[in-house]
């Protein structure tokens, strides 16, 4: 399985395109393919997920109870979605839906996620990293999982 690190800078032009980096383009193409499924999780980001990745996601979405509400608010939210392809230059253009409400577009940082890829704006990726230290708490929910 290919895991992806690191984060790079982007545009996201006029028309919508995001062009990968190199060598998340290259790992993509390699190990998955070039079908991704691009969806919002979380606000101010989008997520890219190799067509196999998501697949499985879907899977265990579907062994899940459609009566749970998180299960519903999760497959309704990722259900705005779309399945795209990247072009022959590694580039994907993001729904305008999706653009327009994660409020995705100029300058970019593209981050791997281990097994799928995110896009955030490069103000708000800065600001992750300067404002989103771990709490005591969650530092200790990651000492008992033992990393």
């Amino acid at each position: 399985m290919e895991r992806f690190r690191g984060g790079y800078p982007a545009t996201v032009d006029a028309k919508g395109r995001v062009k990968l980096p190199a060598r998340l383009r290259e790992q993509m193409e390699s190990g998955y393919g070039r079908e991704v499924y691009v969806c919002s999780l979380f606000p101010n980001e989008l997520s890219i997920y190799p067509l196999a990745v998501w697949e499985v996601f879907e899977e265990r979405l579907l062994s899940k109870s459609a009566f749970k509400p998180a299960i519903r608010k999760l497959v309704e939210r990722v259900n705005y979605g779309q399945l795209l392809e990247l072009d022959d230059h590694g580039r994907i253009v993001i729904p305008a839906l999706l653009r327009t409400i994660v409020d995705m577009e100029g300058e970019v940082v593209v981050s791997g996620r281990i097994n799928h890829l995110v896009i955030t704006r490069r103000h708000r990726a800065a600001e992750i990293l300067k404002d989103d230290s771990l709490s005591n708490e969650e530092l200790e929910e990651l000492a008992q999982l033992e990393l």
